[in-house]
């Protein structure tokens, strides 16, 4: 025991003790344990300390047991077969399913999930677990995917279907693309290669114009534009707006409103703004109509003017007072049109946000980002050429128009194959969970297309492949 003394004031303090004083103590226990459990205090022999030293060997002994067997539960796993419904042979690699209390050989992970309904991850075993076990024939959907990654969220994509216009090769992309947006009314002549309409791509449509009107060539100043010759694909990519033309304007040549000086219908006229709007001058363009004028931009002012008979000169200049007491009318359909030329660029493409629904133009001199060519590569014909999904990744789609809705649901994987998925609980037994992203047909329809997936495609049991010969 450790000695105490006190000290003045009543305080104790403890005084060290020894190492010799506390192995005196322990000895002095053991023996008085010793005369207690076998009544003799002399000591002769020690059979309770070999008991206490063997109790602990054997608790070591047990841990490692414990630990070596956790060890090579995970390093060697499956010297008998579990009951996980996919199993996969240590020594061959085989996938194997469980069917019943039948094992059969499983082409990839896709079938081996939709037959037993459940994204699980294939067990290891030993290969004579597998052998052992009731076997059955091969099952599976010959080329399903061999593993399903992880999808990609809308809140990742924005599809870009591009163009190379120098290697005539297309890519589509699944993410996000550093190329610019054309700019708001900029436009880029381009024809399908092959044919012969002549499109105008702007502010994210395509518009049909005929360069053999020379009212239409005129008013854009389409003089000496050569069309860039482009995929099919990519102008099936974007949305068609009305063709190009000057509007139909009713009665033209008869009298206009008595308030603008008797001008007849189809005439242009301007009126002077305090505050420049849209153009450097601050001018405003009316067209003359039968009950009253429509406000049009400069570049369909002169669409009209190219069109119709007009007075002499420039446009007539009203004052902003006469402008005022005229009836505003709406009654003309005025097609859309560009203020201008894009710059020649090397990559154009049609970019489709699947939160929104928007298409946007981009252009830019590369592609940029990984990607895969893909086996139909066929540079200027109308497939595909290239891929752009992150490796490891794929995209549970649902295939919509330009302009939105609901459709049929497909797998689209990193290597650039579009499988068709048979419904939402296929999909959710592939492990594809969470929402599935838009994505537009026209922008999927030239991808190669890879089979099926279904829960009774995967179920079909064969003896041997089809031969592809």
């Amino acid at each position: 025991m450790d000695r105490v003394r006190v000290r003045s004031g009543g305080h104790m303090a403890r005084q060290p003790v020894t190492r010799l004083e506390r192995s005196g103590r322990r000895f002095l226990i053991r023996r008085t344990m010793h005369a207690l459990v076998r009544g003799d205090a002399r000591m002769i022999d020690d059979p309770l300390r070999a008991q206490s030293v063997s109790f602990a060997a054997g608790c070591i002994v047990t841990v490692l047991a414990a630990v070596v067997s956790a060890v090579l539960a995970l390093v060697r796993p499956g010297d008998t077969l579990s009951d996980a419904p996919i199993l996969l042979a240590r020594n061959s690699g085989a996938l194997h399913v469980r069917i019943g209390d039948t094992v059969h050989p499983v082409l990839n992970l896709a079938s081996a999930r939709l037959i037993v309904q459940n994204p699980a991850d294939p067990v290891l075993v030993d290969d004579a677990a597998i052998d052992a076990a009731p076997r059955g024939p091969l099952v599976g959907i010959p080329g399903a995917p061999a593993r399903i990654h992880p999808p990609l969220s809308a809140d990742e994509i924005t599809w870009a279907l591009c163009e190379d216009l120098a290697s005539e090769s297309t890519t589509l992309i699944a993410g996000r693309s550093g190329l610019a947006p054309l700019r708001p009314g900029r436009a880029v002549p381009v024809a399908a290669r092959g044919a012969v309409t002549t499109y105008l791509l702007f502010d994210g449509r395509k518009a049909q114009v005929d360069l053999r009107e020379g009212a239409v060539v005129r008013a854009l100043r389409l003089e000496d534009v050569t069309p860039v010759p482009v995929s099919p694909t990519l102008l099936d990519s974007v949305p068609e707006a009305p063709a190009v033309r000057a509007p139909v304007i009713p009665d033209v040549g008869a009298p206009g409103p008595s308030a603008v000086n008797g001008l007849p219908v189809g005439s242009v006229v301007r009126v002077s703004r305090a505050v420049p709007d849209d153009s450097a001058r601050g001018e405003e363009f009316f067209v003359v109509l039968t009950g009253g004028l429509q406000r049009v931009d400069r570049v369909v002012a002169d669409l009209i003017r190219f069109t119709y008979p007009q007075p002499d000169g420039e446009p007539p200049l009203l004052a902003a007072d006469v402008i005022a007491g005229v009836p505003h009318v709406e009654t003309v359909a005025i097609p859309a049109v560009p203020h201008g030329l894009s710059q020649r660029t090397r990559v154009l493409c049609a970019a489709w946000d699947p939160r929104g629904n928007q298409t946007a133009l981009l252009f830019g001199e590369a592609v940029g980002g990984a990607t895969l060519e893909l086996a139909q590569s066929d540079s200027a014909g109308p497939n595909i050429d290239n891929i752009g999904v992150p490796a490891g990744r794929s995209v549970l789609v649902e295939a919509t128009g330009l302009a939105g809705g609901r459709g049929p649901l497909y797998l689209l994987t990193d290597h650039g194959v579009l499988h068709g998925i048979q419904d939402a609980d296929a999909a959710r037994h592939l492990g594809l969970t969470g929402p599935a992203v838009p994505a537009p047909w026209a922008m999927l329809a030239m991808l190669p297309r890879g089979p099926e997936l279904s829960s009774a495609a995967a179920s079909v049991a064969r003896d041997a492949l089809p031969s592809t010969s």
